[in-house]
């Protein structure tokens, strides 16, 4: 997932064929019953999926790696006449809604969508994120998120005051902290790495990009200073 930042463009190229597939099936034994605007067909005698562009993907956060989300879709339909008096058939846009759910652990390869509805409007997530995977905290939460997260990985800090020291935090969360150039004109501050990769980093010897390999959960900044900021 690493080449995409935006969650949209992920579901739409990886998982297209699923999305195809799941409205196909939707519209196979439901087409009687959706709210269409017709002008040529009176009544409905089948309907084809021509073409889907996903729209958005609203997300929700779950424990561990684990995410559900609904994914909007605007689907192309050739309706045709059922009435053989009235040879013709018009093409007509619909939008859908899938509910679906996978763990980013695994790169969401156990992806499933377990409902296709007509959509109507944009469901309320409990835990929203955003279409890069951030989680949205409102300004009323943040004392309740911070304490929390403290509980969890830096407890003595809720005992007694003081300051956070960010290696300590880093190996406490698992994560490996490595101090390098990362770009030239030193337009990055800091990198983190999720998976095992490989990435580019500013070579002083030889003036130029090298490729590294990375491990995951490896955090790269270009100064110490960083880190306490």
């Amino acid at each position: 997932m690493a080449r995409s930042r935006s969650f949209t463009e992920y579901i739409a190229n990886r998982f297209e064929n699923e999305l195809f597939e799941a409205i196909q099936g939707y519209i196979e034994d439901n087409y009687e019953l959706l709210d269409l605007r017709l002008y040529k067909v009176r009544n409905i005698g089948g309907i084809k999926l021509s073409d889907i562009e996903v729209k958005f993907v609203s997300v929700n956060d779950l424990p561990g790696m684990r995410i559900e989300f609904d994914v909007v879709v605007e689907a192309e339909l050739e309706v045709r006449e059922a009435d053989y008096h009235y040879d013709s058939s018009e093409y007509c846009s619909h939008w859908f809604m899938l509910k679906c759910s996978g763990d980013l652990e695994c790169n969401l390869d156990d992806f499933i969508i377990y409902s296709v509805t007509e959509y109507t409007s944009k469901n309320k997530q409990p835990k929203p994120m955003s279409d890069s995977l951030v989680p949205f905290i409102y300004s009323e939460q943040l004392e309740f998120v911070a304490t929390d997260f403290l509980r969890r990985h830096y407890p003595e800090a809720l005992k007694t005051p003081m300051a956070i020291d960010p290696q300590v935090l880093a190996g406490k969360m698992g994560l490996k902290v490595e101090i390098r150039e990362i770009t030239k004109d030193l337009s990055v501050f800091g990198q983190i790495f999720f998976h095992e990769s490989y990435a580019e980093f500013y070579d002083k010897d030889s003036d130029g990009m090298i490729q590294t390999h990375v491990d995951a959960r490896t955090i790269f900044c270009r100064s110490k200073s960083i880190l306490s900021t």
